[in-house]
């Protein structure tokens, strides 16, 4: 049987989409170590969260699905 030694990022995305939502949320809570994202960055990334409030409106939701 001959493996592919990688995936490529649209299969990684169609087995994402094919998770219950259980897994994606296992995928979620894993990510960050599974990516090398220090904590430290985690925390930074959150704090500026509310910064980008104001793009949540209804005038730019034309732009959610881009």
């Amino acid at each position: 049987m001959n493996m592919k030694s990688k995936l490529c990022l649209k299969e990684v995305e169609e087995a994402v989409k094919n998770f219950n939502k259980e897994e994606q949320k296992q995928l979620l809570v894993d990510l960050s170590k599974l990516l090398h994202i220090s904590m430290e960055d985690i925390n930074l990334l959150k704090l500026a969260e509310p910064a980008f409030k104001f793009w949540d409106n209804s005038e730019d939701s034309i732009y959610d699905s881009l």
